[in-house]
């Protein structure tokens, strides 16, 4: 019985999976494509195949896509360069139900239990969930490691004579992503006739840049009064400069209690994931309610410790 069980959930999932793939479209790209399509692309066809299955609501939301954009930076990001926004997210989230799919079979059959399946299945979402938090962050960094040049490069540009919204075309022509897309489009947006108020407020939206709330408001007042602003984008790209200095800082002295922290509260969920996958023991204490719940009162304590450890560890600067 331990064996048909996996066995059949693993030939279930298959078969789920075979029906919803789109023969015809692989075999449309193979005759009208160039060349041989490869695994990836093949892959990424099925992928949206599913994903367009789905709401649109949902592939499009914020706990979904985040998840389906690592999952398309894995298979190859080259295939979804020339996806709409709505076909890029059903492909994402395709690719994160093919990969819950594979999982679950994996781990039913490793396990030799439903346990394992669960755990299979929660195991694509949980990589995808920090590769795109840690992500997040990089970016964040990025950006704020870009503004202190483009407030001197505003800066520069005002102080010339040059109006806002071709100070802001001279930023975006001399900056990176993604504050190079947003200074640009804040310029076409002055361009095609959009209040400068309305446009910086937008760009403040999309791009949560440190400093950047200030320099607005400033813009704005200096584009009623003529204010001269160069003063105050030199003290707003000091202010950043020094803001990122102290937050390296601050990094090199809790890189070890936050690696403690990440330890601490990563070994109980491995521990229990592993000895699902391979301890019947184990499993068969998992099925039972005082198992469960243990389990539910265990995970809910990490959890509560985490949050403590992160609020502890919280410096605004």
């Amino acid at each position: 019985m331990e064996i048909i069980m996996p066995a059949a959930v693993g030939l279930l999932t298959c078969l789920c999976v075979g029906g919803m793939l789109p023969r015809g479209a692989v075999e449309g790209a193979r005759r009208t494509g160039a060349g041989r399509v490869g695994f990836a692309e093949t892959l990424a066809l099925w992928a949206r195949s599913i994903g367009s299955h789905l709401p649109v609501d949902l592939v499009q939301s914020h706990g979904i896509a985040p998840l389906g954009d690592e999952a398309i930076r894995v298979v190859g990001p080259e295939y979804a360069e020339d996806l709409l926004p709505v076909e890029r997210a059903q492909t994402g989230a395709g690719l994160v139900l093919l990969a819950c799919g594979a999982g679950c079979a994996v781990g039913a059959v490793v396990a030799l239990s439903a346990w394992g399946a669960v755990v299979g299945a929660a195991a694509p979402i949980a990589l995808c969930g920090a590769a795109a938090a840690r992500r997040r962050r990089d970016d964040a960094r990025r950006i704020e490691a870009a503004m202190p040049e483009a407030f001197g490069a505003l800066a520069i540009s005002l102080g010339s004579g040059h109006s806002l919204g071709q100070a802001m075309r001279f930023v975006g022509s001399h900056a990176e992503e993604p504050v190079r897309t947003e200074f640009l489009r804040v310029s076409s947006s002055m361009v095609c006739g959009i209040p400068a108020s309305e446009a910086l407020d937008d760009m403040l939206r999309r791009l949560p840049a440190p400093g950047l709330e200030l320099v607005s408001l400033a813009l704005k007042v200096s584009q009623r009064t003529g204010a001269p602003l160069k003063g105050l984008l030199e003290d707003a790209a000091n202010t950043v400069g020094e803001r990122m200095e102290l937050a390296r800082r601050l990094d090199v002295k809790t890189s070890q209690a936050r690696m403690s922290a990440r330890l601490v509260a990563l070994m109980p969920v491995a521990m229990i994931a592993l000895l699902t996958l391979f301890s019947s023991d184990f499993r068969q204490g998992l099925g039972t309610v005082t198992g469960m719940v243990s389990v539910a009162v265990a995970a809910a304590l990490n959890l509560c410790a985490w949050m403590i450890i992160r609020k502890i560890m919280e410096v605004r600067i």
